[in-house]
C-alpha cells in the first residue's frame, strides 16, 4: 500500500482524530487569514495616503495634507500592530503544532512500534505522518480561499468597516490628547465624519472592493506552497527524531 493511501486510510479510520485536527486547522487558519486581510487593508490605506500626501505637498497645499498625515500616522501604527500580531500567531501556531506532534507520538506509540518492527523505514513513516497533516491543512486552505473568492465583497466590506471604526476611534483619542497641536478641530472632523472611507479619493480607489485577479491567484498559490513546506518541516522534524530514537531502542 502506498504511503499516500495509507495516510488517507488512517484519517478515514479515525474520525475523532480527523475532526479534532480539521477543527484546529480551520480555526487557526481562519484567524490568521482575518488578520492578514486587516494588515493588507491598512497597508493599502497607508500607500494611498502617502500618495495623496505627496501630491498635496508637491502642490504646496500643506493645510489640506495635514489631515491626511494624521490618518497616515495612525494607519502606520495599525500596520505595525497587525504585523506584530501575525508574528505572534505564527509562533503560537508553530508551538501548538509541535505539541500536537509530541502528543500524537504518545497516543500512536504502539502503531509506530508495529510499523518499525515490520521493517518500515523511518523516512517513509515520517512521510506518512506529514501527508496525513497536509491533507487536512490543504482541505482547510481550499475551503477558506474558496469561501473568500465567493464572498469577497461582503468580507471586504466587513474588513473595511473594522478599519473605518478603528481609524475613527484612534483619531478621536489622538485629537483629545493633542488638540492643541493639531490644526483641525474635533468639531470640524465630526461634521465631516472624517475617516478613510469618506474621503473622495479613497472611494474611487480599487482597494475597498477587491476582486480576485491573476496576481491574487498567483500569490495564493505561492502562499499555499510556503505553508505546505513550512508545515512539512515543523511536522517532519520532531517525528523523524522521535521515530529514530524508538527504532534504536527496538533494535
Amino acid at each position: 500500500m502506498s504511503i499516500v493511501k495509507r495516510a488517507y486510510r488512517h484519517l478515514q479510520n479515525h474520525p475523532y482524530f480527523l475532526f479534532f485536527m480539521f477543527s484546529f486547522y480551520l480555526v487557526y487558519f481562519a484567524i490568521t487569514f482575518l488578520f492578514v486581510l486587516l494588515a493588507k487593508q491598512f497597508s493599502d490605506s497607508s500607500v494611498q495616503l502617502n500618495s495623496i500626501i505627496d501630491s498635496l505637498d508637491s502642490q504646496q497645499i500643506s493645510s489640506n495634507s495635514q489631515s491626511f498625515k494624521i490618518l497616515e500616522t495612525i494607519t502606520s501604527k495599525y500596520v505595525s500592530e497587525y504585523n506584530y500580531t501575525l508574528l505572534i500567531i505564527g509562533i503560537v501556531g508553530t508551538l501548538s503544532l509541535l505539541m500536537i506532534q509530541l502528543w500524537l507520538s504518545q497516543v500512536r506509540k504502539h502503531e509506530y512500534q508495529t510499523y518499525l518492527l515490520l521493517g518500515e523505514r523511518v523516512h517513509k513513516l515520517t512521510a506518512q505522518l506529514i501527508i496525513e497533516q497536509l491533507l487536512l491543512i490543504n482541505c482547510v486552505l481550499l475551503l477558506i480561499f474558496t469561501s473568500f473568492s465567493i464572498f469577497t465583497t461582503p468580507i471586504m466590506n466587513q474588513v473595511s468597516q473594522v478599519e473605518a471604526a478603528s481609524l475613527q476611534s484612534k483619531l478621536d483619542v489622538d485629537l483629545s490628547l493633542n488638540d492643541s497641536q493639531t490644526t483641525i478641530s474635533s468639531s470640524d472632523l465630526e461634521k465631516r465624519n472624517f475617516t478613510r472611507f469618506t474621503i473622495d479619493p479613497f472611494l474611487k480607489g480599487d482597494f475597498v472592493n477587491n476582486r480576485f485577479s491573476q496576481n491574487n491567484t498567483l500569490q495564493i498559490f505561492f502562499i499555499i506552497v510556503a505553508i505546505n513546506l513550512y508545515s512539512s518541516v515543523v511536522i517532519g522534524m520532531p517525528n523523524a527524531i522521535i521515530l529514530s530514537l524508538r527504532r534504536n531502542k527496538l533494535f
